[in-house]
């Protein structure tokens, strides 16, 4: 990190941990997220019982409930598919596989494919040297910088540059800076995963095709397949960021893990070279053991000791394709991890690895049991409740928030508003009417006014525009008392295109009302990363700054106060 970047780093931080103030973006703020449609895949894999591809109903059942009892899984949707074909398919809670889900790394997976369609073009070598590709910054200079940096040292995270994700929020130009950094180490030799190997390669994409990535994409993978709808996120330079971004629906991305599952043929078209998906899902690197039990291809995570794919991103998002078997798992969830470390892994290794029979007798009960188990996996499988009595202590009236902390509160979840540079103004005031025989949630922040119904039994699902990136939200609530026999509106929203959930606490005192909110993922996982960088020699003195001190249980409050905090709001009229 050099002297500028630190110099931004520190007052993004600082801004962020200042619950007294609003925080004020780095870089001008612009919509990234528009709104997107649910609605169901074109060319959808052909459904099919369990049994017709040799596992049984019963023993999906149980992996599903596996998931569903692990609360820290946080499992949000589950698609599994053996020979090309559908067997399961699942949502969890208030989640919809219609949505375009937000992948964080498990889309470097997609940028690594992009690569391989122009090495089977002959227009890129994985053996070309990056400096090559940018000699417009001064090739003499930057080949002596760089010593050798080849594209196969981006795809196998083995650049040796530092320039991460993290300092990205605070810069415009990331090829720039990429290029400009001291290196860590030789090109080719240790393995440090960094987002910003794969945003280069986006950038190389676009420089050898002069279309975008998304463009490139879309004519020689996403139209053969059927991929529709799909939005990737930009850098300041109009670039996809390649390592991050890209919203695309599970059964689409499902179709991106079976093409590499066929060895690269979709409906027996040759759509990637068999070479190019042979390398690509051999280990090149060897990542550190507390990541998991995978090693590193091009882009792409390989199993350590069974025969397997992954494409992987933080949180949960997870194409795992058991080669020897042909069956390929796609989940989606919002657990506190950043790579194979869950637990998720021993389950579903457990539940797929090893060997199946072609086929198994059908079997019905077995059948309609797994039906019902998905349908009561579902939100939406339960009746919608009327406005209870006790809610009337909440309707129909209207809170001003007079807590200094108001002015770092808002609405979406701050994961959110750090990941698109779109942060809030303040929280104002919360209101609670009734429309259309549900409770309707006024919340009004200083430059926004959000007002949308919240489903009771059964989620309701606005949409809400938050400075031009458009969320699908499912509402749900319930009229209930604390600990203290005190009235609560408990509201979960849970932004379906995203890992996020906000939850809202609505608790009435008596003579004012306590707002509380929280988020996931939340305290536990940033809390966590805090007090890993205050044991950097790099990050540490900036925390010591910016956070106002580096131990442990220090930043755990400081994380709480801004992600969970507790407002006092008093009533006013409606």
């Amino acid at each position: 990190m050099n002297l500028t970047t630190a110099s931004r780093t520190f007052q993004l931080l600082s801004r962020l941990l200042d619950v007294r103030t609003a925080t004020e973006p780095f870089l001008p703020a612009a919509a990234e997220k528009p709104a997107m449609p649910l609605e169901d895949v074109r060319q959808p894999f052909l459904r099919t019982s369990p049994e017709s591809q040799g596992i049984s109903s019963r023993h999906i059942q149980s992996f599903l409930e596996e998931l569903q009892k692990g609360r820290e899984l946080f499992a949000q949707d589950v698609m599994i598919l053996r020979g090309g074909a559908v067997i399961c398919e699942a949502a969890y809670g208030a989640q919809d596989l219609r949505a375009a889900q937000y992948t964080f790394s498990a889309c470097k997976s997609v940028v690594s494919l992009a690569v391989g369609l122009l090495s089977d073009d002959g227009a890129l070598s994985v053996h070309d040297e990056v400096a090559a590709l940018f000699d417009e910054a001064g090739a003499t200079s930057l080949r002596r910088r760089l010593k050798g940096m080849t594209v196969e040292d981006l795809l196998t995270m083995r650049s040796g540059v530092p320039f991460t994700e993290a300092e990205a929020l605070t810069e415009a130009d990331w090829i720039r800076r990429y290029l400009s950094a001291s290196l860590k180490g030789e090109p080719g030799e240790a393995f440090a995963y960094n987002s910003l190997n794969t945003y280069m390669l986006s950038a190389i994409v676009c420089r050898k095709t002069g279309k975008t990535l998304t463009g490139f994409l879309q004519e020689r993978l996403f139209e053969p397949m059927g991929i529709t709808n799909v939005h990737w996120e930009t850098c300041p330079k109009g670039i996809e960021k390649g390592g991050w971004g890209l919203y695309i629906r599970t059964e689409d991305l499902a179709k991106l893990g079976q093409l590499v599952m066929n060895g690269g043929l979709w409906n027996g078209r040759r759509l990637v070279s068999e070479a190019y998906i042979a390398a690509a899902t051999t280990a090149h690197a060897i990542p550190p053991k507390e990541t998991g039990d995978f090693n590193y291809g091009y882009q792409m995570w390989v199993g350590r000791h069974e025969d397997t794919f992954l494409f992987n991103g933080m949180l949960g998002q997870n194409v795992l394709g058991f080669r020897d078997s042909g069956i390929l798992v796609v989940t989606h969830a919002g657990a506190d991890t950043d790579f194979q470390e869950s637990r998720y892994f021993e389950i579903v290794s457990r539940y797929f690895g090893g060997t199946f029979p072609a086929s198994l007798p059908e079997d019905p009960a077995a059948q309609q049991a797994l039906a019902e188990t998905v349908r009561g996996l579902s939100a939406y499988s339960r009746p919608p409740e009327p406005v209870p009595p006790q809610a009337e202590v909440f309707l129909n009236r209207a809170f001003i928030v007079t807590d200094g902390k108001a002015p770092s509160v808002g609405l979406l979840p701050l994961a959110l508003q750090a990941l698109h540079n779109n942060y809030t103004a303040g929280v104002e005031s919360v209101a609670v009417s009734v429309k259309g025989g549900l409770p309707e949630l006024i919340y009004r922040e200083k430059d926004a006014l959000y007002r949308f119904p919240v489903g009771l039994g059964c989620p309701a699902v606005p949409q809400l525009d938050f400075h031009g990136n458009v969320f699908h939200v499912a509402a749900l609530g319930r009229f209930t008392h604390d600990e203290e026999e005190r009235p609560v509106f408990y509201i979960r929203l849970e932004f379906l295109e995203t890992p996020c959930v906000r939850i809202i606490k609505m608790v009435w005192d008596g003579s004012r009302l306590l707002l509380r909110q929280t988020e996931t993922p939340g305290v536990p996982y940033v809390s966590e990363k805090l007090c890993a960088a205050a044991q950097s020699p790099l990050y540490r003195p900036v925390l010591l700054v910016a956070a106002g001190g580096a131990e442990e249980d220090y930043l755990r409050f400081k994380t709480a106060q801004v992600l969970s905090p507790e407002l006092i709001c008093q009533e006013s009229g409606i």
